[in-house]
């Protein structure tokens, strides 16, 4: 049993969007012909570009990792907070040429200047700190023809800020808070807590062994100049990580916390799909309904 098992994923994926590759490259696709209109209506010839495999989505089993939830990678990366450069690097991309770049090179300055702007909306190059009011919350109608196309590929689909679902979306943000204060998940973390007692750690759950390794982290000085941690202070925080995160994960497994927390979780996922059929298969046909 994985988080992938749980009742909600399917609801979840049709909501937020999908997480299949194909689509994700259909989005890709649609926002750079949204753009290459756009640019077409302010004046500008824009090809659209084929950003199709350059930036896949995750997939552990393809790049050699062991599952992020198993001994063997606690074993060997903790966590993953001190151990990120350690992990396989995906495989290289084949370097990629932006087919716009001979026809913005052909321009004068001024004509470079007003395609970026067309593109990409008013940008600020001043080197200089801003002062955070001065910020101004992002607005998609001034990023450019960039802009349009996230706006009409990602965020009018995105229902998630959707008033007419908000209470159906904070119910189903307070399961997760639910599942952790269930009378099966605390029994399961009891036991847990007495396994991790004999290897010498007072954590009360899981979620406790992993926040003591960030602690850590947060607290290490960084070089002024280099902006990069101590490397002597985070060695000995990846050895401590892994020994937390081997002994967490060992306990998770022989006292069956791990497995007992999920099914209380998905059981309250359960009831509160039982309670909300109805909301949620509207939700999901709003949403198809945007992306189209």
């Amino acid at each position: 049993m994985t988080y992938e098992d749980s009742p909600l994923t399917p609801f979840q994926e049709q909501i937020g969007g999908s997480r299949d590759q194909a689509d994700a490259d259909a989005q890709l696709a649609r926002s750079e012909e949204i753009v290459a209109a756009c640019m077409q209506d302010e004046g500008f010839e824009y090809t659209p570009q084929d950003y199709s495999g350059q930036a896949s989505l995750v997939d552990d089993e393809d790049d050699g990792m062991p599952a992020s939830d198993s001994l063997e990678f606690a074993q060997q990366y903790g966590y993953g907070a001190t151990t990120s450069q350690d992990m396989p690097n995906p495989d290289e991309v084949q370097e990629y040429v932006d087919p716009n770049t001979d026809y913005v090179a052909s321009m004068s300055e001024s004509e470079q200047a007003a395609f970026y702007l067309a593109l990409y909306g008013p940008q600020s190059m001043s080197e200089e700190p801003v002062d955070e009011e001065e910020l101004q919350e992002y607005d998609w109608t001034r990023a450019g023809c960039q802009g349009k196309a996230q706006h009409e590929v990602y965020e009018e689909s995105q229902i998630w800020d959707d008033p007419e679902f908000k209470e159906l979306v904070d119910a189903m943000s307070e399961l997760y808070e639910d599942a952790q204060t269930d009378e099966r998940t605390i029994a399961a973390y009891a036991k847990w807590a007495d396994c991790m007692a004999e290897e010498g750690y007072d954590f009360a759950n899981p979620q406790e062994a992993q926040n003591s390794i960030n602690d850590l982290i947060n607290e290490i000085p960084y070089d002024e100049e280099t902006g990069t941690p101590d490397e002597a202070a985070l060695a000995e925080i990846r050895d401590q990580e892994i020994a937390t995160a081997t002994a967490d994960r060992t306990c998770q497994d022989s006292t069956g916390s791990a497995r007992t927390a999920l099914e209380a979780q998905f059981a309250l996922e359960q009831e509160f799909i039982d309670a909300h059929q109805d909301e949620l298969n509207a939700m999901v046909e709003k949403a198809a309904q945007a992306s189209r």
